[in-house]
This record gives C-alpha cells, structure tokens and sequence, in this order.
C-alpha cells in the first residue's frame, strides 16, 4: 500500500472515531460501534485493538500491533495521528492493567473458557542483553497447546503491557515439570513487572 493511501486511511479512521467518541465514551459496549471499530481498524492493516478503563474519568483506545514487533512503527504512526477526543487516551500497543487475570475466551473449539492466572508462576532467565526467557507453569487451561499459548500472551500483555513484552519477553516454555532448581525460583506471574523492573534498575 502507498504512503499516500494509508496516510489517507489514517486520517479518515481518526475522522470517524473523533464524530463517534462523545458516544462510546458513554457506553463503551456498544456493539454497533465496536463492530464498526473492527471493520475500520482492518482497513488500516491486519491489527489488533482494545478499549478499556484507564483511570476513573478516562478510558484508553490501544491499536495494538499484535505482538508483532514490525507492525509496531505503523501503529505508532497510526497513533501519532490521534485527535484530542475527551475522555479518551490512545495508545500504540496494549498497555498493562490494574487487574486480578482473570478472564473469559474462546478456545480452539470455540468454547468460552475461564482463565484464571492467580496461581501461575515463572522462572525468569536473563540473557546478556537483558531480555529473557521465561518457564511458565500454568494451571489447567481447557484447550490446546495454541490456546494454552493465547492465555499466556494475553496474561503477559496485561501484567507487562504490550510493548515491554515485546521488547522483553524472548522466549517462553509452558512447562508441566519441575526441577529442584526451579521449584526454588518460582515467582507468582502476577508479580512480573516488578521482578523485571527490579532487575533492570
């Protein structure tokens, strides 16, 4: 796609949300707009998005890059178009949340499904370039491999925030088995953005 058509596409995008955000502000649920969303956000790239809470008079708008780190640029770019719209924050990959992880999604089957991260535990492995790699030991997720994979991304993203995921976050091992060794570094996954941050100041 040109510069110049997607420039165009942008633009139009931010258009459309700035005439429609007085609105979803007010019910941010609604499904008529969440579906024109979806559909307006393809037409910009095969994106990812999300719509949440930010702070008690706020919500954000993330266009996300889908954890893909070369689509990150265009989602940066796409934001640096952003209007000033009240109530509403944007931002170029899902940031983290003030949450419990837990959560509803659909597996392979396309059953819904609950996740519930409460209990899950890492080890953390730091690599010379002070990214790394994780073992992760999970509960039982009622799916397979791939959606077992989906819950982890999705638990990071929302402990992490996209983009510190991206950037730190090299590789990850769903693991059923533990050694000595490991069992004496578990860390609760909801702790992950401190224990990162602590070993990166």
């Amino acid at each position: 796609m040109k510069e110049k058509d997607i420039n165009a596409r942008i633009i139009n995008f931010w258009n459309w949300f700035e005439s429609i955000s007085d609105d979803l502000f007010k019910n941010v649920k609604r499904s008529d707009l969440l579906d024109q969303i979806d559909t307006r956000v393809s037409f910009l790239g095969r994106l990812d998005w999300e719509i949440g809470p930010l702070d008690e008079s706020n919500y954000y708008f993330a266009i996300s890059p889908n954890l893909d780190d070369k689509k990150f640029q265009l989602t940066q770019e796409i934001v640096g178009y952003a209007p000033n719209c009240k109530g509403w924050k944007f931002f170029s990959s899902k940031p983290s949340k003030e949450w419990e992880g837990k959560w509803t999604m659909k597996n392979e089957k396309n059953e819904e499904i609950f996740i519930d991260t409460t209990d899950w535990k890492y080890v953390l492995y730091q690599f010379e370039d002070s990214t790394f790699a994780m073992d992760i030991l999970i509960d039982k997720v009622d799916g397979d491999l791939n959606t077992c994979q989906l819950a982890v991304d999705i638990a990071l993203i929302g402990y992490l925030g996209e983009e510190k995921f991206m950037n730190l976050i090299k590789d990850i091992k769903i693991i059923t088995d533990l050694g000595n060794e490991q069992i004496n570094r578990l860390t609760k996954l909801r702790n992950i953005l401190k224990h990162i941050d602590d070993i990166s100041s």
